[in-house]
């Protein structure tokens, strides 16, 4: 996996609401930092086999987790990436887990929970990364069945974790902390119309997170949506892309990044969708902190011009 750059501080879109624009991790998002530390925790990361889910929990056991669990549909894949993070870990007392689950099967995800029940095993975060990306097809071409088993994914999959996740029955696991890999297809109209059906099922996931975020506190189960960015992953190259096709972030920026969410300095970010290109520093005070804590609808999905 490579970047076509390596800088972080680079100029800044027009779009973005923050300067610098990140390509890669800097000191703000250290997983060394004791602010972000995650010592002690058990962290799930659906689709953590590979690409960014495998950058993600790198960046947890930098952050000091005891233990991360990782689930891929396939097993040598899953079995030989948790092995390579435990082996890779700069925590010692570290170790990584990988446990086969095709979140597209609700007989699944409910075996994965009965399993953790069972075990005695108490999940502290959760992130949200596996996918499912439809194909570029318009909506009536894709046909009901496409779009409904991208859904069952993106969408009812995501759910379901979440509630089970939830309601897990070990206690003392409070704050828990949600981080959802989200996409700019939400927002961003011509990479939705590219993928109707991703960008359809995406921008529904991230609702329903921002529905949950408003009848659940930071302090019982905090949620936040980030845009990865785009990464040059194996599933990114299996779709066609290469290394020239954008100026790639570092994996490690979203993997770090994804920390960053899960810690009490992101709190105030609860319920909303952010971009891991966005410096922190500057959306933790300002002129976009400020907005942020007047306006209850803002970085959420929404009709824009109403």
């Amino acid at each position: 996996m490579s970047t076509a750059s390596n800088q972080s501080n680079v100029p800044a879109p027009a779009w973005t609401l923050t300067t610098p624009f990140h390509k890669a991790p800097y000191p703000a998002i250290s997983p060394s930092r004791l602010e972000l530390s995650q010592a002690g925790k058990t962290v799930l990361i659906t689709g953590g086999n590979a690409g960014i889910g495998y950058a993600i929990a790198t960046a947890f056991l930098e952050a000091s987790a005891a233990k991360i669990i990782i689930t891929g549909r396939r097993e040598g894949a899953t079995r030989d990436a948790a092995a390579s993070l435990t082996a890779a870990a700069a925590n010692p007392g570290g170790k990584a887990v990988g446990v086969v689950c095709d979140v597209g099967d609700a007989l699944a995800i409910d075996a994965l929970w009965k399993g953790f029940e069972k075990e005695g095993t108490g999940v502290d975060v959760l992130v949200l990364n596996a996918v499912k990306v439809a194909d570029a097809k318009p909506l009536l071409e894709s046909g009901l069945g496409d779009v409904w088993s991208a859904f069952d994914v993106n969408v009812r999959a995501q759910l379901q974790m979440v509630e089970r996740f939830y309601k897990q029955k070990q206690e003392g696991r409070v704050p828990k902390n949600l981080v959802n890999v989200s996409t700019f297809a939400i927002h961003n109209h011509l990479v939705a119309a590219d993928r109707p059906a991703y960008g359809l099922t995406k921008s529904a996931a991230a609702l329903a997170l921002q529905l949950i975020a408003q009848d659940t506190s930071p302090e019982t189960m905090q949620i936040v949506s980030m845009n990865p960015g785009a990464v040059l992953t194996e599933a990114a190259k299996g779709a066609g892309y290469d290394e020239e096709s954008f100026a790639w972030n570092s994996p490690d920026l979203p993997g770090r990044f994804a920390v960053w969410c899960a810690s009490p300095e992101a709190a105030f970010l609860h319920g909303r969708f952010i971009w891991c290109e966005w410096d922190v520093d500057e959306i933790k005070s300002g002129e976009i902190r400020k907005r942020i804590e007047e306006d209850p609808f803002y970085l959420k999905v929404g009709v824009r011009g109403l």
